[in-house]
């Protein structure tokens, strides 16, 4: 998993609760490599859990609510980091309809080496239908974006999810 996210987590807990409270999760994560993270490196996605989870631990919230507020965290991160691929689009919809053929193509050109999750849009009797599935379970992240992205542009549609038991896969349904 791409470093970045690791930096963005470790940054989401501390601005969330406090540097304080993102070493504790660090240290109670206890992780091989002790919490040291560069956005350009890779690490096991499994680091992501133990720190999700032992942050959940320590703040009483649950983790797929940690994780649904990490990916709205991201959402207004990655308008700050990747401007040139966000200012691309005027509206939520065309955002979210070009993740797959568009933004993810962009990522695994700034990252060879990525293996970001698969997203398909379709556009249907006035509703948008965004389909996940990743490697990772962590559709909850992705919730939070498209959450982010909504809020971002000021899209007053209703958003539906339904979430796979493994949280790996997704179906995101916006109407109204």
């Amino acid at each position: 998993m791409k470093g970045i996210i690791f930096t963005e987590l470790v940054r989401f807990m501390e601005k969330a609760q406090s540097p304080e409270f993102a070493d504790q999760v660090i240290s109670g994560a206890a992780l091989p490599n002790e919490g040291a993270f560069t956005s350009i490196g890779n690490y096991p996605s499994e680091y992501a859990l133990a720190m999700v989870g032992e942050a959940s631990r320590q703040s009483g919230i649950e983790a797929t609510e940690l994780c649904r507020l990490f990916g709205k965290y991201l959402y207004d991160r990655f308008h700050i980091i990747y401007p040139h691929i966000m200012e691309s689009y005027r509206t939520a919809e065309s955002l979210l309809t070009h993740v797959g053929s568009h933004i993810h193509t962009e990522v695994c050109i700034l990252y060879p080496d990525a293996r970001p999750p698969q997203i398909t849009a379709d556009v249907q009797d006035g509703q948008t239908l965004i389909r996940y599935q990743s490697h990772r379970p962590m559709a909850a992240i992705a919730h939070g974006l498209v959450q982010g992205c909504m809020a971002h542009y000021n899209d007053p549609r209703s958003l539906d999810w339904e979430c796979g038991d493994d949280g790996k896969s997704a179906l995101f349904t916006i109407k109204g």
